[in-house]
């Protein structure tokens, strides 16, 4: 009796465990090499409440520039600890490790939105001596 409640108890749990996994967001990876430009701007649609993520490499010394447009301005957009404001200025920073970065656009009204992103990713010219 006890064996057969601790196999329902482990069943039930992977059970949980993969759903929890299906619902999981797959971050959509934006490829400059492929869009053949170091910057892109696109519409993204997003749910009531939801969110969708990106991901994106960035090499030390780069450039970044991230800025979104959100019509209901309840929108918010985050890369790693650093917010992004709605239809302002947007970020800009170095890039001081190379790595994958990952930001998060979430539309925090109760109704569908699209939010226009832009994001640059520049390479300093190197000086000539």
């Amino acid at each position: 009796m006890k064996k057969m409640m601790i196999k329902s108890v482990l069943v039930t749990l992977g059970i949980l465990l993969l759903g929890i996994v299906s619902f999981a967001q797959t971050a959509k990876r934006i490829d400059f090499v492929k869009e053949k430009s170091n910057s892109l701007v696109w519409e993204e649609k997003v749910g009531a409440n939801k969110s969708k993520s990106f991901v994106f490499r960035a090499k030390k010394g780069q450039k970044l520039k991230l800025s979104f447009i959100d019509d209901t301005n309840e929108g918010s957009m985050d890369l790693g600890k650093v917010s992004v404001e709605p239809n302002g200025d947007g970020l800009e920073m170095d890039i001081e490790v190379t790595k994958d970065y990952t930001f998060i656009v979430s539309n925090n009204s109760s109704k569908s939105t699209s939010f226009r992103i832009f994001i640059s990713l520049e390479t300093p010219k190197r000086k000539k001596n």
